[in-house]
């Protein structure tokens, strides 16, 4: 029996890194720039540079940066929606624009901006949805116990909140291999969202893989494996989320005893590091990244009556990140 667990355990840990996508050196240019005589018209605008990340099978990664940073850019090259002018993607194995037809049959999408059908209503689109991409019926049975919009209305009497959740019923429903999620909870009510997650783990357990992109840097923290974050079109960290904020980033709380002439301007020049505030004359805060031995081996002679150390939110690291 033991050996049989064994088994099983190196067969999960074999599945999970298995390859679901993979992209490597994604450049993407908008736009394009023309001589005419002596003028130049028209302009280039370098969405993404050598974008490279990959997606194991059955985890869960969160996509990070703001606004106009290539996120957008780099989901819509993944499902082939626009052309590339360097790189390769692969889902599945499968080239993503030889075979983009083959890997929109295993994957579900939902996008940042939703479109639905107005003049459906919520079951006629999920009826619409199955006669080409068959729906997983015991599964849509217990989605539309979490999903509680009312589907015998018109898509354009709903909320924008229901909207959404018809949007991910239609792209959970068919229960695919693989999703790609884009502000997959915006519009939905706190209640509704923890539901939405349990979900997620649940798909995740199954092996179905997830990439998703959020504006919720809680929702990434609560239920990402890993994440990239990206900046300028630039991947600049690609980190799994409890090494992130053991690693990165630390909150550290002094109390002193009594008030102590203790420099600011002196501890903030360590290169560990990253600011020191004093709240009042016996507490301070400072964050601190990496290995935070250097700074206990600087205060090691200073009296402390209290010290806590606590790992910094994925907030506080993405703003890090972009300041």
């Amino acid at each position: 029996m033991r050996f049989i667990n064994t088994y099983k355990i190196l067969q999960m840990k074999r599945m999970s890194s298995d390859v679901i996508l993979k992209v490597e050196n994604l450049t993407k240019i908008y736009g394009r720039e023309i001589d005419i005589r002596f003028a130049k018209i028209g302009k280039e605008v370098l969405a993404v540079k050598d974008v490279s990340f990959s997606v194991n099978k059955g985890e869960i990664f969160g996509f990070l940066g703001p606004n106009g940073a290539g996120k957008t850019t780099t989901m819509r090259a993944i499902l082939n929606y626009l052309r590339i002018q360097k790189g390769k993607i692969s889902v599945f194995g499968l080239d993503h624009n030889k075979d983009s037809i083959e890997i929109r049959k295993r994957l579900g999408y939902i996008p940042g901006e939703l479109g639905l059908y107005e003049d459906f209503t919520g079951e006629e689109l999920i009826k619409y949805v199955d006669k080409f991409r068959p729906i997983n019926q015991k599964f849509l049975k217990e989605l539309k116990t979490v999903f509680r919009v009312n589907l015998s209305q018109k898509i354009r009497s709903l909320s924008h909140g229901n909207k959404q959740q018809v949007g991910l019923l239609i792209a959970l429903a068919p229960k695919p291999e693989f999703l790609i999620l884009d502000e997959p909870s915006l519009g939905l009510d706190p209640l509704m969202t923890a539901n939405f997650h349990k979900i997620l783990r649940k798909l995740r357990e199954e092996g179905i893989t997830i990439f998703l992109s959020s504006h919720n840097l809680s929702e990434v923290q609560s239920i990402c494996d890993r994440v990239g974050i990206i900046k300028e079109g630039e991947i600049i960290l690609i980190e799994e989320i409890e090494n992130l904020k053991m690693k990165f980033l630390q909150n550290v709380r002094i109390k002193l005893p009594t008030p102590q002439a203790i420099d600011e301007e002196e501890i903030v020049k360590l290169d560990s590091v990253i600011s020191c505030e004093r709240v009042n004359e016996t507490t301070l805060v400072l964050k601190v990244k990496e290995n935070i031995s250097e700074f206990l081996n600087w205060i090691k002679d200073i009296s402390i009556t209290r010290i806590t150390i606590e790992d910094a939110s994925l907030e506080e690291i993405f703003l890090h990140y972009y300041e």
